[in-house]
C-alpha cells in the first residue's frame, strides 16, 4: 500500500504539504492542491484513519441509536444522518437496541466508547437500570463526559432528563454536551382527534404501541394521549378507557387492536394510532371486515411514513419532518464535536395534519 512519503515524492512536495492538503486546509495553493490529489488518485493512496486519530483525537465516526430497524421513521432518520457525515468526511455504527431489560444499552455505550466515537444520536430511549443499580451506567457516562463526547437526542426533553439523572451527571456543568430535538406530541395528537370530533365522530379510540407500560418510553405517548383527552374534553365528550389500547408495534398489532374494539357494545367509528405501521394494520383489518372507509371507518396514523401515501385506501397521518430533525441532528452534533458555537441545545419541530382518503 502507497504510504504518504510516496505520495510526497510523487507531487514532489513534503509530507507536510500532503498532510495540510488532506485535512482540508487552505494554505496550500490551489495548483499545489491539485498535484498532490493528482499524486493520492494515481496511486490510490488511502489514509491511516487510526493512525490519524491518534493524532487529531478523532476518529470521525459518529453512532446513531435507535430501538429498531423495522419501524420505516428510522431508516429514513439514518438515511439522511449518514448523508450529512458523509459530506463532511464521517462514517457511522448504527446501534438498534430492543425495548426488553437486561443491560445490553449499557453494553453499547461501552462499546462505542472503546472504538473512541466522537459524538452519539440517539432517538428515543434506551433501556435504563433502576434506581440503585446505575453504577455502570454512571460510570461510562463520567468517562463520556470527560471526554467531552457530544449527545444529541431526538427524544422527549423528560426523558433526556431521566438518563441525566440515571447517569449522575451536572448538567450545571456538562448541559453544552446534551442536546434534544422533539415534536409536540400533544398538540399532534389534538389536533386529529379534533378533526375527527369535526367530522362527526363521538367514538374515537387510541390505539398504540406496547411500549406505553414502560418508563420513560411511555412519555411520548403520554403526551399524544394527553392531546387525546384534551381535544375529547373540548369536545365535551367522556373519556372512555375502554376505547384505549396497546398492542405490538406493526400492522398485525394495528389489526388485532382493530378487531378487539370492534367487538366492543358500542364499538368505535374512527382510530387514532400512535403510529403509522398500527394505522395501516387498522386499516387492512377493517377493509377485510367490510368495513366502508372513511364512510364507516376513519383511521388516522403517526409520521407519515413513505408508504402511507400509496395504501389503498391512503393513510391520513400527522407528517413528521424527520429528515429535517435529521439534518439538524447531525448539524448539532457537528458543531459540538468541532468546537464551534452551537443553538440553544432544546428544538421542537412542528407536526402537520394530513388528510387524506382514510378520514374524512
Amino acid at each position: 500500500m502507497p504510504t504518504l512519503k510516496d505520495v510526497a515524492l510523487a507531487a514532489k512536495v513534503s509530507t507536510a504539504t500532503v498532510s495540510l492538503v488532506l485535512n482540508g486546509k487552505n494554505s496550500v495553493s490551489p495548483k499545489t492542491t491539485e498535484r498532490v490529489l493528482a499524486a493520492i488518485d494515481e496511486l490510490g493512496y488511502r489514509p491511516n484513519m487510526v493512525a490519524r486519530s491518534f493524532k487529531t483525537k478523532q476518529t470521525k465516526t459518529i453512532a446513531i441509536l435507535v430501538p429498531t430497524i423495522t419501524n420505516p421513521i428510522y431508516p429514513a432518520f439514518i438515511h439522511v444522518v449518514e448523508m450529512e457525515a458523509r459530506r463532511e468526511g464521517y462514517t457511522i455504527i448504527l446501534c438498534s437496541y430492543d425495548d426488553g431489560s437486561g443491560p445490553v444499552q449499557t453494553d453499547f455505550l461501552e462499546d462505542l466508547y472503546d472504538r473512541n466515537v466522537d459524538g452519539i444520536i440517539v432517538c428515543g430511549i434506551f433501556n435504563i437500570p433502576k434506581e440503585g443499580n446505575t453504577r455502570k451506567l454512571e460510570r461510562i457516562m463520567k468517562a463520556y463526559v470527560n471526554r467531552k463526547t457530544p449527545f444529541v437526542f431526538y427524544s422527549e426533553e423528560e426523558q433526556l432528563q431521566y438518563f441525566i439523572q440515571r447517569s449522575n451527571i451536572d448538567m450545571g456543568v456538562h448541559a453544552a454536551l446534551f442536546h434534544t430535538l422533539s415534536i409536540d406530541r400533544n398538540q399532534a395528537s389534538y389536533e386529529a382527534v379534533k378533526h375527527l370530533v369535526t367530522s362527526g365522530h363521538r367514538r374515537i379510540a387510541l390505539v398504540s404501541e406496547s411500549t406505553r407500560f414502560l418508563f420513560p418510553h411511555n412519555i411520548p405517548y403520554m403526551k399524544k394521549l394527553e392531546g387525546y383527552q384534551r381535544a375529547l374534553e373540548e369536545a365535551n365528550i367522556p373519556f372512555d378507557d375502554a376505547l384505549v389500547i396497546a398492542g405490538s408495534d406493526d400492522y398485525r398489532g394495528g389489526a388485532q387492536c382493530f378487531v378487539e374494539l370492534q367487538n366492543l357494545e358500542n364499538p368505535p367509528t374512527a382510530y387514532v394510532c400512535t403510529g403509522d405501521t398500527l394505522a395501516l394494520g387498522v386499516l387492512h383489518a377493517a377493509k377485510n371486515s367490510g368495513k366502508i372507509v372513511p364512510d364507516e371507518i376513519s383511521v388516522i396514523g403517526f409520521d407519515n411514513i413513505p408508504v402511507a401515501s400509496y395504501w389503498n385506501p391512503k393513510l391520513s397521518t400527522i407528517a413528521v419532518p424527520i429528515e429535517t430533525i435529521a439534518r439538524e441532528a447531525f448539524k448539532r452534533l457537528y458543531l459540538l464535536m468541532n468546537e464551534f458555537e452551537s443553538p440553544p441545545n432544546r428544538l421542537m419541530f412542528d407536526t402537520e395534519l394530513v388528510i387524506r382518503e382514510s378520514s374524512v
